[in-house]
């Protein structure tokens, strides 16, 4: 494997900056990501204006949004030598994430993706302005491995007061692209519609944004949301689908494959998990339904992926586990295209 290669799979979900633990064997400590710090440094370059004016809770997400692949190979001893830069993109906010996530890894399922499904189980929480919970799939592409080539989006659930003005669980889409500019690397993207990009079908009955639920549930009863997420082959555009509980999957819109570099033609690679964020002076909320894995969490279950033929394939075998704070925030294996995430509120 290159060495652009490896950095390219650093670059995806740089939030994920995993501690071992003992029986965490896809988990890293602090100390072997530092010693990798200098080393990378010399071998990378730092963008310093990719870290300036990180204000928005959108930008805030971008910089979550390039985080999963710390996981996303199997040359374990060569991530530590890759993650200075992975420090530099995350920058510093008044922000603490957890991640609790599988990702796929260079060649395992495959080299390239066309699309996602899940049915992922919702549930609300009665969490403050300056909290966040989320559960969501996600396709990326990292292009030639440097930052301006980074495209991805994002569909799942989220509790969000700060974005949404409430507790409740919404049904959300992200999208984030990177780019190079005359001063440095730009990104451009945004929840929702927030922002030009997603185009709403005529006629569909949710939009990126819509309520899921307005009742807070731990554990028993609960809501599902299935999703799918694919490349529409003769226009590139990528389609978001979703079914509410034991609704068929309807198309809600599409992101047009002109936002995008490398995501018009492929992702590289695909995740799925859970996510609990919070502001430095406020415990983390709840991840999934407020468990770590057992019968009473939070599960995603029909894991598929598109192939390029629009083929939708069981995701059977288990595959890497992201997750920096496991003793908070885990997941279990994949069996049967299903598994179990989450944990409790409160995790520093």
């Amino acid at each position: 494997m290159s060495r652009l290669h490896l950095f390219s799979v650093v670059l995806l979900f740089v939030a994920f900056l995993p501690q071992k633990y003992e029986g965490c064997e896809h988990c890293y400590t602090t100390k072997e990501i530092n010693d990798g710090v200098s080393q990378a440094r010399k071998l990378l370059l730092v963008a310093p204006s990719l870290k300036k004016n990180v204000t928005s809770l959108s930008d805030k997400i971008t910089f979550l949004d390039v985080h999963m692949t710390l996981a996303l190979t199997e040359v374990r001893s060569s991530i530590p030598k890759l993650l200075g830069q992975a420090y530099a993109l995350n920058g510093d906010t008044d922000d603490v994430a957890y991640f609790a996530a599988h990702a796929s890894v260079p060649g395992k399922p495959y080299n390239e993706y066309f699309g996602i499904v899940s049915t992922i189980d919702v549930y609300g929480h009665n969490i403050r302005h300056g909290q966040m919970s989320a559960s969501s799939v996600m396709v990326a592409n990292l292009g030639d491995g440097s930052k301006e080539t980074y495209n991805s989006i994002r569909v799942g659930w989220m509790v969000s007061p700060e974005l949404y003005g409430d507790s409740y669980a919404h049904f959300y889409t992200h999208w984030n692209v990177c780019f190079l500019r005359g001063d440095g690397y730009g990104r451009k993207g945004c929840y929702n519609m927030e922002c030009p990009g997603f185009q709403l079908e005529q006629g569909s009955k949710v939009a990126p944004g819509a309520i899921i639920t307005k009742a807070p549930t731990t554990g028993g009863s609960h809501h599902t949301i299935t999703v799918k997420l694919f490349k529409e082959r003769s226009s590139k555009n990528w389609w978001v689908y979703y079914g509410m509980d034991n609704d068929t999957p309807t198309a809600v819109g599409y992101y047009p494959g002109n936002l995008f570099a490398g995501l018009a033609e492929k992702a590289s690679d695909i995740a799925f998990g859970g996510e609990s964020r919070a502001r430095r002076s406020l415990p983390t909320p709840p991840m999934g339904s407020g468990f770590l894995p057992s019968p009473s969490a939070a599960s995603m279950s029909n894991l598929q992926f598109v192939d390029q033929d629009g083929q939708s394939i069981p995701i059977s075998s288990d595959l890497p586990v992201i997750a920096e704070k496991p003793k908070c925030y885990y997941v279990s294996p994949i069996v049967g295209a299903k598994f179990f995430f989450g944990g409790p509120a409160g995790c520093f």
